[in-house]
């Protein structure tokens, strides 16, 4: 089972090929792909600052960090290797086809290593197996619901509090 976290502060500071996510439920799909030398570092420069040039509107098409609903990646040993780390992000496009892929150009070395069938096999094995972890991202409908909740639990426990006080 994948551990879900809720918080970017939770999110490790180590390499990672990760997907961002749009949607929920039935309507869930991968938004965008790409790596990170530093996840959480990337993840802010995404979500908190909104100056990374897929979300900074530089081109047609852009992520809009507003509709990220999840953010989920994967690790491996070899992701210290940048150009691992590039061919890795290489399969997971393929993998997951996202609406948008990542602006950066894999070096010549990263390309040879996708090219290497076994290294392949390998990253695809990743990718088709659950993420390390994801970072679920509360919508203003999760807000607003959660809200609603409350009111009715404080309902209750007020209800419950004024039948007593009338028992005495």
């Amino acid at each position: 089972m994948t551990e879900t976290i809720s918080s970017i502060s939770q999110l490790p500071n180590r390499p990672a090929v990760y997907a961002m996510y749009g949607g929920r439920g039935r309507g869930l799909h991968v938004a965008y792909v790409g790596v990170a030398g530093k996840l959480k570092s990337r993840i802010a420069q995404h979500l908190i600052r909104r100056d990374s040039s897929v979300a900074t509107g530089t081109s047609a098409v852009v992520l809009n960090p507003d509709y990220v609903t999840q953010v989920r990646w994967w690790e491996h040993p070899r992701f210290a290797e940048r150009h691992a780390l590039e061919a890795a992000e290489l399969v997971a496009f393929d993998l997951l086809n996202p609406a948008l892929r990542s602006r950066g150009v894999a070096s010549e070395q990263a390309r040879k290593l996708y090219d290497d069938e076994s290294f392949r096999e390998e990253m695809q094995v990743l990718f088709s197996e659950p993420p390390i972890c994801r970072l679920v991202i509360p919508t203003l409908q999760d807000a607003l619901e959660r809200i609603r909740r409350l009111e009715q639990r404080l309902a209750f426990l007020e209800k419950r509090v004024a039948e007593s006080e009338n028992v005495d």
